[in-house]
């Protein structure tokens, strides 16, 4: 059994890969970067790299988890709170900006690395991902019945609002000014 020491210093070592990876990621595109980059990036040999994730694969897969982790744990008490569809909304997705914002390579990897992971395979960030998206939509679907929200498609909204943060929030290199994203996600939603 490991002590509380080596623990710590596997999980310090493994967030130094996740951070390196997300470095590379972020210089070189998910497709040209390699193990070899992400070790020297790191700070470490190969064969502590190779110790921690035996493939490029593995490192996506745990930083897609790292990322919906951490995205939900900053949005669940906005989740379950006692308060209207267009202002637990609203509520969520000022979160969820705030959030990105914080740490724009993680989620702009987040939002562009599913395309380059192995679906064939059912990954515990998945999980995250689904219920968020379930949340959002059944949210929107309860705020269009109560007319708070415009009467579209739920699906396609979320679709939108994605695109939406995608663009203005991973791409833009200026920071978007809460009160001018409040301003679009109203614009948006009127009914």
């Amino acid at each position: 059994m490991l002590s509380d020491r080596k623990i710590k210093e596997r999980n310090i070592r493994k967030k130094a890969i996740i951070q390196g990876a997300l470095k590379v990621f972020n210089d070189l595109g998910i497709e040209k970067t390699t193990m070899d980059e992400i070790a020297i990036e790191s700070g470490f040999g190969k064969a502590t790299l190779y110790y921690y994730f035996s493939s490029k694969d593995e490192v996506f897969i745990e930083i897609m988890e790292y990322g919906w982790k951490k995205l939900w744990n900053d949005i669940e008490s906005k989740i379950i709170e006692n308060i209207g569809p267009r202002k637990k909304f609203m509520a969520i997705v000022k979160q969820i900006a705030n959030t990105v914002t914080k740490n724009k390579n993680l989620y702009g990897f987040l939002f562009t690395a599913p395309n380059y992971i192995n679906d064939n395979q059912n990954h515990y960030w998945k999980g995250y991902q689904d219920r968020l998206y379930s949340i959002l939509q059944s949210i929107i679907e309860e705020g269009i019945k109560k007319k708070e929200f415009v009467n579209i498609n739920s699906g396609l909204l979320m679709k939108a609002i994605g695109g939406l943060f995608h663009q203005l929030l991973i791409t833009n290199e200026d920071k978007l000014k809460e009160d001018d994203f409040e301003l679009m996600l109203k614009n948006f939603l009127n009914p």
